[in-house]
């Protein structure tokens, strides 16, 4: 039977080959037809890549106007893409674009003169203003288009005139309009647009309104415009009415679940009054600042739904005063406690980093402002492109945090260049990675050649080490050719930093050590210290700063004190003390000028001989870009007896 059931099964087999071989056959044909198949796709999409894309031109604008607006069009119509050929729809839109702005830039009637050639070789001309009452036919495939921009006169105000204003300058009013804060004024610092006329009007009433003028209006009359020279004349009538102060506010609060995380209990009586009195002008801003105020108060304490009411309770007249009082409605609304805070998004860093840098947890107070700064400190790390979050309520008294974030990318590169007036040309390259091993850590190493000089800086960073303190370590090396000697120097060391936002103040201590050696160096000069010397310093850095803005400070002032220490008892064979002190301030004058004041003074005192303990490289060569301007770098060092440095 065995035997039987397995000549059947053989059979079985014998029988299914010739039926198998056609099966194969077939499948064999359909395999080559799909393999042709997908070549002539594959030919036809390379022939489709290497196929020429459509050409977009602008001119008239001058260069860097061509540039600009041939920008736009990419970005905003074609998103970046390159099309073998361009619809009619395109050709439309980007004449609509181009015209608004270079109405924008105040050249409100230009004419666009639009050539295009098409895919079979055929051309066409037009203009915006015939495309907006004969759009083009369609379909059509476009493969150049060239906009010829014929921008016609800049509009600009030749008189800008104010009446009823009582509290501002002309000038200051002015401010809103046109640029003022420059010495000279051409067209192109007062420029006119409609727009912006009116954006001039809202931003005038809305500064008068903050100062308590509260039933303010502002219009424009006497309004004329040239078209043959550009010419504008308006006057901006002002009715400022009576100045609104806030004299008292009664506050009355009402909180819910004061004593018990039970069922919700709202109260009925405020359990908290209290009147303040601010004697501040009223606005829409102030009142509205305010409110917030309270609310900020009450998210500190764990009430992230508080709401305030703020109604006027009296109003009394006073000649052109109206003095107010006002009543605030605090209802705190329940007290609530963090549940889970959670994250999402993150794929190489670590929850146990992101926990550490949001500093809440299960059970705490909902501060709404702590979960706040928990973002920006997410953020901080430079980890993530964006950050959010969200609340999840669990129940009326508890609510998940939920941080959101998209990680970016963990490597940055990019290219230095510059010129100083001593190194000439600078070139380098920075090389960042952010977020290593996952916990945040951030590395740089940058290298720049000049033809002066070769420098090499590394740091590695650790954020939030201990509390607030960031630890890092460096390593640095530099060969520079000075003046009168070739400086070489090499070495490295680490340290703490911590920012005191309350302070505006950045502390940074820090221990170096490095091999300072002055090649080259002229006899006589080099017994006024050692050119070749190990240094072993501790270094703290203080910088306090109060400028509005780092790059272009208008207001504020800095100070900046560097104190270094070097001891033979921290690894080093110099003995020897340094500072360098550094402040500056600015203050703005009016009419575009300001006041900027710098002062830089430093000194190096030895502990024992100078000339066995002053590193000849540690000495001060004042000159240059950075010093006594008018001194080449190095050159305002004092000198020997033979002029040399």
């Amino acid at each position: 039977m065995k035997e039987s059931g397995g000549r059947k099964e053989k059979r079985k087999f014998a029988g299914a080959g010739p039926r198998y071989r056609v099966v194969s056959w077939r499948f064999a044909l359909l395999l080559l037809v799909s393999l042709w198949g997908c070549e002539a796709s594959a030919g036809e999409a390379r022939e489709a890549k290497h196929a020429k894309s459509a050409k977009v031109k602008v001119s008239g604008y001058g260069l860097l106007g061509n540039f600009e607006l041939k920008r736009i069009l990419r970005t905003l119509e074609l998103s970046g893409k390159k099309p073998a050929f361009f619809g009619p729809a395109f050709i439309e839109d980007a004449a609509l674009i181009l015209a608004a702005r270079v109405k924008r830039d105040g050249y409100l009637k230009p004419r666009i003169v639009i050539q295009l050639e098409l895919e079979n070789g055929g051309h066409m001309l037009a203009t915006d203003a015939e495309l907006i009452e004969t759009p083009l036919p369609r379909p059509l495939r476009v493969v150049r288009a060239e906009f010829r921009i014929q921008k016609g006169v800049l509009y600009h105000y030749k008189t800008l005139g104010f009446a009823g204003i009582e509290t501002l300058t002309d000038k200051q009013a002015r401010s809103y309009f046109v640029e003022t804060a420059i010495l000279l004024h051409p067209k192109s610092a007062r420029v006119y647009t409609p727009e912006k006329l009116r954006n001039g009007v809202s931003n005038l009433k809305d500064v008068l309104e903050r100062t308590g003028y509260e039933e303010v209006t502002a219009s424009v009359e006497d309004l004329k415009e040239n078209d043959k020279n550009g010419q504008v004349t308006a006057r901006v009538r002002v009715t400022q009415g009576p100045k609104s102060i806030v004299r008292s506010v009664h506050e009355d609060y009402y909180y819910t679940n004061a004593n018990s995380r039970s069922a919700t209990r709202v109260a009925t009586e405020p359990q908290v009054t209290r009147d303040v009195f601010p004697n501040a002008p009223y606005s829409r801003v102030w009142a509205e600042d305010f409110v917030q105020a309270l609310k900020t108060n009450l998210y500190h304490h764990g009430y992230p739904g508080a709401t305030v009411d703020l109604t006027t309770a009296a109003r009394e007249e006073h000649g052109k005063t109206n003095d107010l009082e006002l009543n605030a409605v605090v209802k705190s609304g329940p007290l609530v406690h963090v549940g889970v805070v959670d994250f999402y998004g993150e794929k190489r860093t670590k929850e146990s980093t992101m926990a550490r840098r949001v500093r809440i947890k299960r059970g705490d107070l909902l501060d709404r402002m702590r979960v706040e700064e928990g973002r920006y400190r997410l953020a901080q790390l430079g980890s993530f492109d964006t950050v959010e979050f969200i609340y999840e309520p669990v129940d009326e008294q508890t609510r998940d945090v939920v941080y959101r974030v998209k990680e970016g990318k963990s490597l940055d590169f990019s290219l230095l260049f510059g010129y100083g007036s001593y190194e000439l040309l600078r070139g380098g390259f920075e090389l960042e990675k952010n977020n290593i091993w996952g916990l945040g850590h951030q590395a740089r190493l940058k290298g720049v050649q000049s033809f002066k000089a070769t420098s090499g800086d590394f740091n590695y960073t650790i954020p939030e080490f201990a509390a607030e303190v960031d630890l890092f370590f460096s390593a640095t090396g530099l060969r520079r050719e000075e003046i009168d000697f070739t400086r070489l120097e090499y070495g490295g060391g680490f340290g703490g930093h911590r920012y005191y936002k309350d302070y505006a103040t950045d502390l940074t201590v820090r221990y170096n050590y490095q091999i300072l050696n002055a090649s080259e160096v002229p006899g006589i000069v080099a017994a006024q210290g050692p050119t070749n010397t190990a240094v072993g310093a501790i270094i703290t850095d203080i910088k306090h700063d109060r400028r509005d803005n780092p790059l272009y400070p208008r207001r504020g002032y800095k100070v900046f004190l560097d104190y270094e220490l070097g001891s033979e008892y921290l690894g080093g064979e110099v003995n020897y003390n340094r500072v360098d002190i550094s402040a500056s301030v600015h203050y703005p004058l009016g009419g575009g000028r300001y006041l900027g004041i710098g002062l830089n003074h430093g000194f190096i005192l030895s502990i024992g001989d100078p000339a066995q303990n002053i590193p000849f490289n540690k000495r001060f060569f004042p000159g240059g870009e950075n010093s006594i301007r008018g001194y080449r770098e190095g050159d305002a060092s004092p000198k020997d007896a033979f002029g040399r440095i």
